[in-house]
């Protein structure tokens, strides 16, 4: 019977033997029964196997196990009940790396991917701009007017921030109508074509109509918190026919990520996210407000851009305090496929935002 594979760091805390805890992993996620209960057919078919440990360091292993197809069969939910169901609960295991090509067809993937997003853009060596309208609390006037503030100053991407939903001082629908206009007006005036993606994040029940709406009120993608709405709500919208890019934001995302335990960085957003749908993946740069390493950092994009990976690639979107003088430092590290999100150090600009936009395109121009 056809199987697929994940594959696991696994650190053995005081009375742990590897041999015990990767049998555990694999029966956990499959059987949850001892093989001594288990007859033939089922040891055979539909329990767990441990395929290989290789040990890493004093306590920690890399561990690969296989899973029975049927045990899935195309349900993404339960996809996930296996990947980090019940030995989410248990410390020293975290998931890695998943066999995308066994079950390729259960994942949408990206419907865009950089080369998608590249050519309806018009922009195809470069890395991406963008930046969130903010703060919580501005009118629809006032978060259009930063909208056309980006986009004549040549920003590429104009993204609502995540806690902007539907509040009665900015909602959804007159929000995004204002935007997008805005965003239109700013083409007109510079030729340049800016896009807006409005956030759709909503509960389940709305979610694919607030998707339909921004696609209808002519916004250009949308903005997306995945863990707060579910993996598969995102992947039931990149499989619709509403035909725009998806940015995931990891707002509630950190509890899924320990040192040694859920889902390494560049799993959870590089991989994980991208077979789900997302077109573009928000993480914390290093450096900024949060605690990611340069290294998990790097981890993240090449796991999105691996071109080994049977998905479109996504486009890795660092954030959460990147300084727009650091551009030039961090397009050496990360390369052009890359989008820089961009917040307060466009907002503190002594000249304003179109002045500080316009300076970030300049940058990524070589023009300056």
């Amino acid at each position: 019977m056809e199987r697929f594979r994940i594959e696991y760091l696994v650190t053995c805390l005081d009375g742990e033997t590897i041999q015990n805890k990767a049998l555990g992993i694999a029966l956990e996620q499959s059987v949850e029964l001892p093989t001594s209960v288990l007859n033939d057919w089922i040891k055979e078919n539909t329990a767990g196997r441990v395929e290989s440990v290789e040990q890493t360091g004093e306590k920690t292993y890399l561990v690969e196990c296989s899973y029975a197809i049927s045990s899935v069969d195309g349900d993404l939910t339960q996809f996930l009940n296996v990947l980090l169901g019940n030995i989410s609960l248990k410390p020293g295991i975290q998931v890695i790396n998943v066999d995308w090509e066994t079950i390729t067809d259960w994942f949408p993937g990206p419907r865009f991917g950089v080369e998608g997003v590249r050519i309806n853009l018009g922009i195809q060596e470069r890395p991406l701009s963008c930046s969130a309208l903010k703060p919580l609390g501005y009118s629809v006037d006032q978060l259009a007017d930063l909208t056309f503030q980006f986009a004549t100053g040549g920003l590429d991407l104009i993204k609502d921030d995540h806690g902007i939903a539907d509040q009665r001082h900015a909602p959804f629908i007159h929000r995004t109508k204002a935007c997008v206009e805005a965003v239109r007006n700013a083409r007109d005036l510079t030729g340049k074509q800016s896009w807006y993606l409005p956030n759709i994040t909503t509960k389940g029940s709305k979610l694919m109509d607030r998707f339909r709406q921004a696609e209808d009120l002519g916004a250009q993608g949308v903005l997306l918190s995945p863990q707060l709405v579910g993996l598969e709500m995102m992947a039931e919208l990149a499989a619709s026919d509403v035909n725009l890019p998806i940015m995931a934001h990891p707002a509630f995302s950190g509890n899924y990520l320990g040192a040694a335990d859920g889902f390494s960085h560049s799993f959870l957003y590089g991989s994980l996210w991208r077979a789900f749908g997302a077109d573009f993946v928000i993480y914390p740069n290093h450096g900024g407000r949060f605690s990611f390493s340069l290294d998990e950092c790097l981890g993240i994009n090449q796991a999105a851009l691996d071109p080994m990976v049977p998905f479109a690639r996504t486009f890795p979107t660092p954030g959460g305090g990147l300084d727009r003088n650091r551009i030039p430092e961090w397009r050496e590290r990360y390369g052009n496929d890359i989008v820089f999100l961009m917040g307060g150090s466009l907002y503190k600009h002594p000249e304003g935002i179109k002045a500080a936009s316009a300076e970030v395109l300049a940058v990524l121009e070589n023009r300056v």
